[in-house]
């Protein structure tokens, strides 16, 4: 006699699913994340965007959304490895051309007081290094989480974001190119910069935080893995966690206002560690506005006239523009 209905539903019911396993989905991303702090524990290095995509990936192989994934994160994943190619060709270029329009504008705004020399020289603490190396470390993994994030819980909202981060990162690339600076410790150190000889703008990522931590974290990662050092205008690690907040606000108002917590304290290390002058901020945080507005509104005003968008651009949302 063979088995009824109800019993094959029963018995396709108690067979486990490999493929989409939540218990996999977890552990298979737990593993390699584990495996992954190793490897970066014991070479000395902070991954990068690349290495965490594929966190997600194994995540999406077992929820059955491999292909979706694949296919949503090419272009975001393809506007961050162009841009890394590029950003290493700018720095081989840029130290035939240096500029130092933001050093200029701070000698003027702050009548001759530099801003990364004053904090290091009045309130510079070990709390405080820890904390900015902290906050700028972020800008490795913040970036990709959030589109992730994005990703899973508003699509439409992931493409924006995607296509902004592309608009945010060739116009800075574009900029590193034709207007290189040298960062505050590189221009007011004569170990760097022979012609200077005042007060010294420390490198606190390595003079104090690889020095008390007594692995070379920071000095391998700027120095080797990433290595324009006259990238400083406008400053990525600024622009970043702004355009994050934007977004972040747009979606989710009220409830993401202590996301602003992450912007303000990427804006007080940057300029405290020596990494960028407050010039370099103000410039980051510019960029990722005129991104996100373009994005927001700029786009979806020129999809309504202009035929090519039109067909390609999805339609802003609400009454339509003109």
């Amino acid at each position: 006699m063979g088995k009824k209905p109800k019993d094959d539903a029963k018995e396709q019911k108690s067979k486990f699913d490999y493929h989409s396993s939540r218990f996999f989905a977890l552990l298979f991303p737990a593993v390699y994340a584990v495996a992954l702090a190793a490897f970066c524990l014991v070479y000395e290095i902070i991954p990068g965007p690349e290495f965490l995509v594929l966190i997600f990936l194994i995540y999406a192989a077992y929820n059955k959304r491999t292909w979706r994934f694949l296919k949503d994160w090419l272009p975001f994943i393809t506007v961050f490895l162009s841009y890394e190619a590029m950003y290493g060709v700018a720095d081989v270029l840029a130290k035939y051309n240096l500029h130092s329009g933001p050093r200029i504008l701070e000698d003027f705004v702050f009548g001759g007081t530099l801003p990364s020399l004053a904090l290091q020289q009045s309130i510079q603490l070990p709390v405080l290094d820890y904390m900015g190396a902290f906050f700028y470390s972020l800008h490795f993994f913040a970036p990709t989480v959030f589109a992730f994030i994005l990703w899973r819980e508003s699509p439409r909202d992931y493409w924006k974001y995607t296509v902004a981060f592309g608009v945010l990162s060739y116009s800075a690339l574009l900029t590193f190119l034709l207007y290189p600076v040298a960062p505050p410790w590189w221009e007011f150190n004569s170990v760097y910069n022979p012609s200077y000889t005042g007060p010294v703008v420390q490198r606190i990522l390595t003079t104090s935080v690889d020095v008390n931590l007594g692995l070379p974290v920071y000095k391998t990662m700027f120095d080797f893995l990433s290595p324009n050092q006259f990238a400083a205008f406008p400053s990525m690690h600024s622009a970043l966690p702004w355009l994050i907040s934007l977004f972040a606000l747009k979606i989710w108002k009220a409830k993401a206002s202590p996301i602003l917590i992450f912007p303000i304290g990427v804006w007080f290390s940057a300029t405290y560690l020596g990494e960028h002058y407050f010039v370099d901020v103000l410039g980051g945080i510019m960029y990722a506005t005129v991104a996100f507005v373009a994005v927001e509104k700029l786009l979806p005003y020129l999809s309504c006239r202009i035929s090519f968008l039109k067909k390609h651009v999805p339609k802003p949302e609400g009454k339509p523009l003109g």
